[in-house]
């Protein structure tokens, strides 16, 4: 899904990111996704926002210097591999991409859950277009992980793949 991405330009200071944060928070404005990288003098942070226009006024009337880039943010499967098929695909296809960040899950892939990545890329188009093609595959492989197949004890989970091997 292609979303708004802001990259504020702030003073490389202690607090400066948890007043940011705070702001962005007491006006129910979650943050999907973030980089921060830091120089000398400024600290670069990269957000995704869950209400851009809300974030972006919020931010102006704070002060803070920004620009708006779009990115596409695409879910995966929390599990080896699962980024390296679509980034694969990507370069097989000319993509090139700019930059890329992503979250994890709590369970650490083990339950089947995914992540987010985010992707800067010049050609967000086909970005998105890889992803429905190669990535719903990779989605629905998760989904065939978590579940349970007939031959399974409780508290078990395969694969259909898997339960072939087996039989």
């Amino acid at each position: 899904m292609i979303k708004k991405q802001f990259t504020l330009y702030m003073e490389n200071q202690p607090g400066g990111l948890a007043v940011i944060m705070k702001s962005l928070a007491s006006n129910k404005i979650n943050v999907e996704g973030i980089s921060v990288s830091e120089s000398t003098d400024v600290a670069l942070v990269q957000l995704v926002p869950s209400s851009p226009d809300k974030a972006q006024k919020l931010l102006k009337k704070a002060g803070v210097p920004l620009t708006i880039q779009e990115v596409s943010v695409i879910t995966l499967p929390h599990e080896p591999g699962s980024l390296s098929r679509i980034v694969s695909q990507l370069a097989k296809g000319g993509v090139a991409i700019n930059y890329i960040y992503a979250t994890g899950c709590s369970c650490g892939g083990t339950h089947g859950c995914n992540c987010y990545v985010v992707i800067g890329a010049d050609d967000l188009k086909s970005v998105e277009r890889f992803w429905k093609k190669n990535g719903g595959k990779t989605a629905k492989r998760a989904v065939e992980k978590r579940t349970p197949s007939k031959k399974s004890s409780v508290g078990k989970t395969t694969s259909k793949r898997a339960a072939k091997k087996r039989a």
